[in-house]
């Protein structure tokens, strides 16, 4: 049981923690928009959700902003980090000698608990679900070369993009065909920072080169009339502006820049599930909170300003937490339960 312990601060790519946190930020943006609203709002056409939201000058900024920056792009980065995991953490427990598998299955198998519950209990927008039946299939494929890994993502996002017109449907296989561009991106060395700065910024800047323009032109599609073609595009450019966030922290990363705001990024990485699950109840109780004072549903604005609260109170609580614990609450009672023995919580 020894060889099987969780992976130990010493393990962890702090890199990877920083893209996290990075990426755990950027979802509270497109979520924060339907912590208030019914599974059966996102029925509706986009551009009535559009004219529910941008009412007023004030608002129309944060949702171009999240329409050419936000959508599907932190999902796909937090997709891409997930599966990155998957070989992190199976490589991990086999150069130990023991078998990663029951590990794998057992943790994904408690990630699937732990997204019902959210489902269920909180909000119908919850990803861990997909992600812990995404981990059940891609296990078996973790020893795929790089370019394997990378061509079966790719093609799989493009096929996803051109072929599949249901928004749910998209919705269910966009994370897996992610998280083997991440799992390739790993092999490569590439999300895990071990390519040099000056590199990443080269990779970043081409990146952003095709995946700005179509993001902008799409989100100008989605706030006029034509939300279903601007949907179209913009998931063409999804995986440039993803790969170009994973070159962008890399970046800093790299070269020692911003280390303070590396290390509460980090910390909140770190603690990623605690947080992905203290978001949805910080954001039901403040957006709702606001409702009610309001006497109606607020717009964009007010839920960008409960987004910059929320991540104030991610970004300040989570390192002080770890200066005196080893992890998140969550966290502590996931591995506690993968492992069936109880871990050691504070430090």
């Amino acid at each position: 049981m020894k060889n099987k312990r969780p992976l130990q601060r010493d393990d962890r790519i702090v890199a990877i923690d920083v893209l996290r946190g990075f990426a755990l930020m950027g979802i509270l943006g497109a979520n924060i928009m339907f912590f208030d609203v019914e599974e059966s709002y996102l029925q509706e056409d986009w551009s009535i959700i559009v004219d529910d939201l941008a009412v007023g000058a004030s608002s129309i900024p944060f949702m171009i902003f999240t329409g050419v920056f936000v959508m599907n792009k932190m999902m796909a980065v937090f997709s891409m980090l997930f599966g990155a995991g998957i070989i992190l953490m199976t490589e991990r427990i086999e150069q130990r000698g023991a078998s990663s598998g029951n590990v794998h299955y057992t943790r994904n198998f408690l990630l699937l608990g732990i997204g019902i519950f959210h489902y269920n209990v909180l909000w119908f927008g919850d990803v861990l679900m997909i992600y812990a039946v995404s981990a059940f299939f891609l296990y078996p494929v973790r020893r795929f070369n790089s370019k394997k890994l990378i061509y079966t993502g790719s093609i799989g996002w493009l096929l996803i993009t051109i072929f599949i017109t249901d928004d749910g449907i998209q919705y269910l296989f966009r994370a897996p065909a992610m998280m083997l561009l991440g799992m390739g991106l790993y092999r490569l060395g590439i999300i895990n920072a071990k390519r040099e700065s000056e590199w990443y910024k080269k990779i970043m800047f081409k990146s952003f080169t095709v995946g700005l323009p179509l993001c902008v032109a799409a989100t100008v599609l989605m706030m006029g009339e034509h939300g279903e073609t601007g949907f179209f595009i913009n998931n063409f450019g999804v995986p440039f502006m993803a790969l170009g966030y994973v070159c962008l922290v890399m970046t800093i990363c790299t070269s020692g820049k911003l280390p303070r705001v590396q290390a509460r990024l980090a910390a909140a990485g770190q603690m990623a599930l605690t947080n992905y699950l203290m978001q949805t109840v910080l954001g039901i109780i403040i957006i709702e909170t606001m409702n009610e004072i309001k006497g109606e549903r607020v717009t964009a604005f007010w839920m960008m300003i409960a987004m910059f609260v929320i991540w104030t109170i991610e970004l300040s609580w989570s390192a002080p937490w770890l200066k005196k614990f080893r992890f998140g609450p969550v966290e502590w009672a996931w591995r506690t339960a993968t492992y069936r023995k109880v871990q050691a919580f504070r430090n």
